[in-house]
């Protein structure tokens, strides 16, 4: 166990870091977590506006916001895209794992089929190419928790614990996942309750205590999540997204390892154990949608991978039994022939959206050094001449970024579409004197309340 993944994850950080030469910057919640690791590092956490708090980010930023105003979202970024990189090749490993070597070369088609839907995860809000090139950490999520799964497997509990608090760190959804796995690892081996008290300490430590001493509330990030009413109609929103997200291949070999599974194999008890995390991971979105916070697919990450693993698990053995022969071979034949061409299908065209994604991705980059240019032009200390915070009135840029480069807190920036006073930055015209233009961006004034 420990060869193929330990190649595979430098394998995903050679990568990662040879994409850090794509001129692709980050998103808005990992500019914000940069300014809170810097501000960690200082003694002087303001955690009130902006994003909601989420501990293990932003304690990999503090020392990463060290290297600079350059240099640390690049950091960040090398961390965020080797997680992205390394969850498909988990997915895949598991997969291989699971199936079994009876299977033979259809090994392979349960690996390609877990990697590949865990690679093109269906996401209308935020796609993949997009968490690849913003460095969010949904990726990373996921491959803390596959690496979990893969450590438990490998009867290394203590392992598995810590990337289970790690992936905690990460989303609230985890804990009881971690809690009742942890209490059933301390009941087999004693000597593990030392450490799964500290994880108990650690994990609310992490998540409450910098929001107390931030913003003078330990529930602050949890309202800054919370962004709508109560609407019991969300549930079924989040069903849909989750439904959507594998590839439809995917949920045609759950159906078959289902039909398939045999209950006194211990590979089929894990491969239901993922399927229950995921149905339970579903729900407890579903739930914190219906209370106001948001259910966006890529929350819903984890469960579409556990999906991914059994799918690909189900297909492969369908094949391979198939091919062996047997009552139920023409069934099975034409049941794992649809499922492959579905497959090839679901990986054509996920594969035919990159494109577009990209261009995306250059556009909202431009746009963020564009603002950067104008920053490093007038300074800080002129944008912020009016009660120390800059208008930003181009609402497709984010503030958060701004923050970054000025080296301020996320409270020194507005977004304001039409601001009546202060310096402004914007990509059309706005009333008031201009103060510089750097391709699109205008940097204009106007007197000061």
């Amino acid at each position: 166990m420990v060869r193929p993944l330990w190649i595979g994850a430098v394998l995903a950080l050679v990568l990662a870091a040879l994409s850090l030469f794509l001129p692709y910057l980050p998103v808005y919640d990992p500019w914000g977590w940069l300014v809170w690791g810097r501000e960690l590092t200082r003694l002087d956490l303001a955690t009130a506006d902006g994003l909601s708090w989420k501990p293990l980010p932003v304690l990999i930023d503090a020392p990463l916001s060290l290297l600079g105003d350059d240099a640390a979202p690049k950091a960040w970024l090398l961390v965020a895209r080797g997680g992205w990189l390394l969850a498909p090749l988990l997915a895949g490993w598991l997969a291989v794992r699971l199936v079994g070597e009876e299977t033979g070369r259809w090994r392979f088609v349960a690996a390609a089929i877990a990697a590949g839907s865990v690679a093109l995860t269906g996401d209308s809000f935020t796609p993949p190419t997009r968490q690849f090139s913003g460095g969010l950490s949904e990726p990373l999520l996921v491959a803390l928790a596959l690496g979990a799964v893969a450590a438990a497997l490998a009867r290394r509990p203590g392992l598995a614990l810590w990337l289970g608090v790690a992936a905690s760190l990460l989303r609230p959804e985890c804990w009881p996942f971690l809690a009742l796995w942890a209490l059933l690892a301390v009941r087999a081996e004693p000597r593990l309750r030392r450490q799964a008290v500290t994880a108990a300490v650690l994990i609310p430590f992490a998540w409450f205590v910098p929001d107390l001493l931030g913003a003078g509330d330990p529930l602050a990030g949890s309202e800054n999540a919370r962004g709508g009413p109560v609407e019991p109609g969300e549930a079924l929103e989040v069903l849909g997204r989750a439904l959507a997200a594998p590839l439809a291949a995917a949920w045609l070999g759950v159906a078959l390892f289902l039909a398939q599974r045999d209950r006194e194999d211990e590979r089929d008890r894990a491969l239901m154990v993922l399927l229950a995390g995921a149905a339970t991971w579903t729900v407890l979105v579903a739930a914190m949608a219906v209370i106001g916070y948001a259910g966006l697919p890529r929350f819903l990450a984890p469960a579409s991978a556990a999906v991914a693993i059994v799918g690909g698990v189900g297909v492969a053995r369908a094949g391979a039994r198939a091919r062996a022969g047997g009552a139920a071979r023409p069934l099975l034949s034409a049941a794992t022939l649809f499922a492959l061409l579905v497959a090839v299908a679901g990986f054509a065209l996920r594969a035919a959206e990159v494109p577009g994604d990209l261009r995306q991705v250059d556009r909202q980059a431009a746009l963020t050094e564009g603002m950067f240019a104008i920053v490093d032009g007038l300074g800080p200390a002129r944008l912020t001449s009016c009660g120390a915070k800059v208008r930003l009135a181009n609402l497709l840029t984010p503030p958060t970024a701004l923050a970054w480069r000025m080296d301020r807190p996320l409270a020194s920036v507005r977004v304001i579409a039409h601001p009546r006073y202060g310096v402004a930055l914007s990509t059309r015209p706005l009333p008031g004197k201009l103060l510089t233009r750097v391709g699109r961006w205008r940097a204009s004034q106007r007197p000061c309340f």
